[in-house]
């Protein structure tokens, strides 16, 4: 199952890879507005936090990205915009080692195991979502 799960991200890094050469953003407290977003979420200076908006197609993800540091404890809150439960916004947090944390709850956290670039993937699982992620890091 490791295995399936490491080329499953490499698959899905390379496709986030291709889409960033066609398609790049930087979002502060920005939005996305289209559905295969991959931008970076950045902080305002002296901060802890960021927040970006999105929309995502059934079949397509957001991947939005950020650097952290080995122990810091990063809080993810995933806001969906729709009631149904088949338009609710769905978060894997990815790690720079490949490590893969799926997210079942509004809000999460985690201690982070390593220093480099996390990958916050935003999915549905069956209708189109709106969402809204506020990402805090200490």
């Amino acid at each position: 199952m490791t295995t399936f799960l490491i080329t499953l991200r490499k698959a899905a890094v390379a496709m986030a890879t291709i889409a960033a050469a066609f398609f790049v953003v930087t979002a502060g407290a920005g939005a996305a507005n289209a559905s295969g977003v991959y931008a970076e979420i950045r902080f305002a200076p002296g901060t802890d936090h960021g927040t970006v908006d999105g929309y995502i197609n059934r079949g397509y993800s957001d991947i939005w990205t950020l650097e952290a540091r080995a122990g810091q404890l990063m809080t993810i809150e995933v806001i969906s915009h729709y009631t149904s439960a088949s338009g609710t916004a769905l978060v894997l947090l990815t790690a720079p080692d490949g490590r893969l944390y799926p997210t079942d709850t509004p809000v999460s956290q985690f201690q982070l195991p390593a220093t480099g670039r996390y990958h916050l993937t935003i999915t549905t699982k069956q209708n189109d979502a709106s969402y809204t992620m506020n990402v805090r890091i200490v």
